[in-house]
């Protein structure tokens, strides 16, 4: 049923993606297309796709693995809560402060950029800990949240692909060996040095960082955050002056308090990942080992607030609860967003896309096709892992087909689906990166995409060069 439908299968998507960004109303956007989808799957019968709509729905939010993303974002939300509310967080920011360690705003976006470097593990848990780390001190210094979440979404993923020791590594290299590779770990190596749109974004995040560039929506963000910084400050330094204080007095105990839980979130994971995957990391469950990690991480900051601050049992209650009550509406879109792409594949609208390769193409745009198709249904689907696992099996036989070179056209594959992924906005990451940086959701998708475009276009042509390279 699913091959008959064509273009009809991407039309849930494409229109809960115009929709979420014309109206901002991404909840109603990603419902309506999940119902839509549904209805065309069951077309003539709308009773009978409604109802597997609702079905639909229902099985998605009730499985096991994803539970487990449903209480890991809560999980953030209440240790943000716990974190920001009881004050520890307060004398984490003035304790850095202090200490000249991010005195100003390059210091801190570079900061931010390093982190999602180092915390190369998991995804997830590296965009959690470089936005709610980072989160306080661009609010205090006048960086824009929106800057925050392009930088964790535009480090974070294309470190998981470039770096692969790790869940992504496991996966893709597993879809390579089943193509008939001869070697596939060294193909997949030599692959890396060819994915041409994760570096430029690494690389186009990094001068971001450096020099504060921001063009386009990002503009208007970074000045509003300056002034609303430039207020704050000012208004920070009356109350002292009322409460006769020459300066904050920091609790050291407050300080260690978010060190030690955020560092514990970062080292739980492999630690949970070597223990899931029986002694392997690359084969261990990543989202039971960021749930874990996260969890731990609020518990120290629970008994941390208690111990170093004298918080009271209902404020750190009352903290979780209005945390997690924050971050709820990006875990329903989330929700929805796993339904969304669940349907869509059924649909087929993945094997569409690839299907229009069948037709007669100059051999040296090639590399450029595969990149632009994976990026077009990692977009549609807001999957790059179900992007991966439809486009590589695609792109390898026809490389071997045709003779050209394998790395070339997995690295074409994986950077489109980087680029798609990012440019989505019903992409898990790209609505993680929101949630962990407190940034409206929308607002996060349109601030990155110029900088998503740009490092696109770069890749486009450096993949119409490899082509033009090995067809000559």
């Amino acid at each position: 049923m699913s091959s008959e439908l064509g273009w009809l299968s991407l039309l849930p998507s494409l229109l809960a993606i115009v929709f979420a960004i014309l109206t901002r109303r991404v909840i109603l956007a990603l419902l309506g297309g999940v119902v839509l989808a549904y209805l065309i799957l069951f077309m003539p019968s709308a009773v009978s796709g409604l109802y597997a709509a609702v079905a639909g729905l229902g099985e998605t939010l009730i499985k096991p693995s994803n539970q487990l993303i449903w209480g890991f974002t809560l999980a953030i939300g209440a240790l943000f809560g716990v974190l920001e509310r009881a004050g520890t967080f307060k004398h984490f920011v003035a304790a850095l402060e202090r200490k000249q360690i991010v005195p100003n705003r390059r210091r801190a976006r570079m900061f931010t950029w390093m982190l999602g470097v180092v915390v190369f593990i998991e995804s997830n848990v590296s965009i959690m800990t470089a936005g709610t780390t980072s989160r306080p001190v661009y609010d205090k210094l006048g960086v824009s949240r929106q800057k925050l979440a392009y930088i964790i979404d535009s480090t974070c993923a294309p470190v998981c692909i470039l770096i692969p020791l790790n869940a992504w590594g496991a996966f893709n290299l597993g879809l390579i060996g089943n193509q008939g590779v001869e070697d596939p770990l060294m193909t997949f190596v030599y692959s890396l040095g060819l994915n041409f749109y994760a570096i430029i974004a690494l690389l186009m995040a990094l001068f971001v960082a450096w020099t504060g560039w921001a063009f386009g929506p990002m503009k208007a963000f970074e000045a509003a955050a300056q002034e609303r910084a430039r207020k704050a400050e000012l208004n920070a330094r009356v109350e002292q002056i009322e409460a006769g204080q020459s300066e904050f007095p920091i609790n050291r105990g407050a300080v260690a308090t978010v060190i030690i839980s955020l560092v514990t979130m970062v080292l739980m994971v492999p630690v949970m990942l070597w223990y899931t995957g029986d002694g392997s990391i690359v084969r261990g469950s990543g989202m039971q080992s960021v749930f874990v990690a996260i969890v731990t991480a609020l518990v120290i900051a629970v008994i941390g607030s208690i111990l170093t601050l004298k918080a009271p049992i209902m404020l750190i209650i009352d903290s979780m609860a209005r945390g997690a009550w924050k971050i709820l509406p990006l875990a329903v879109i989330l929700w929805l967003a796993i339904a969304l792409g669940d349907v869509t594949r059924a649909m087929g609208s993945g094997e569409y896309l690839a299907g229009i390769l069948n037709e007669t193409l100059p051999m040296w745009t090639l590399p450029a096709l595969i990149f632009l198709l994976s990026a077009l249904t990692a977009f549609a689907i807001g999957s790059s892992w179900g992007t991966f696992a439809i486009m590589l099996p695609l792109a390898i036989p026809l490389a071997m087909t045709l003779g050209l070179p394998i790395p070339l056209f997995i690295a074409a594959a994986l950077a489109g689906g980087i680029f798609g992924d990012h440019s989505s906005p019903i992409s898990d990451t790209t609505i993680i990166a929101s949630l962990a940086s407190g940034s409206d959701h929308i607002d996060h998708v349109r601030t990155q995409l110029p900088y998503a475009l740009l490092a696109a276009l770069f890749a486009t042509i450096g993949y119409l060069v490899a082509g033009w390279l090995v067809a000559i």
